[in-house]
């Protein structure tokens, strides 16, 4: 599991979002230090992150932007780790820090010992 810092989202007016492709992990959005939501890629970590911060529409989901302006900075960590393990602390996450913008915030999910292990893990891992 690699946990990075969070970092600034937008570089003079553009998305400054560099990862390697290809990657499954879990990531948290913040704006203005408030977190405002926690996501996960199972596939590919920069396309899904990017989206958040893009103007688009799709038919069959809702879609969460996040766009710059004056009143609101955003920042993210990239949280980089197997496909299991992004999807088991992405719950863990969202159950413990209830970010404003998920919907399923309210969702009790059972801590076994192996989701308390991926969270023993997540704790653990330096920041770089």
């Amino acid at each position: 599991m690699i946990k990075t810092k969070f970092i600034k989202t937008y570089v003079k007016g553009k998305t400054a979002l560099k990862f390697p492709l290809r990657r499954s992990g879990v990531y948290l959005i913040k704006e203005n230090k408030t977190l405002v939501y926690i996501g996960v890629s199972l596939k590919n970590f920069y396309k899904t992150l990017y989206r958040h911060f893009e103007k688009w529409e799709h038919p069959s989901q809702d879609v969460i932007s996040y766009s710059n302006t004056c009143k609101k900075k955003y920042t993210f960590r990239a949280i980089y780790c197997t496909a299991l393990q992004a999807h088991t602390l992405e719950k863990i996450l969202i159950q413990k820090l209830k970010p404003r913008d998920n919907r399923h915030t309210h969702t009790e999910f059972k801590m076994d010992p192996a989701a308390l292990k991926i969270y023993n893990l997540y704790i653990k891992t330096p920041v770089t």
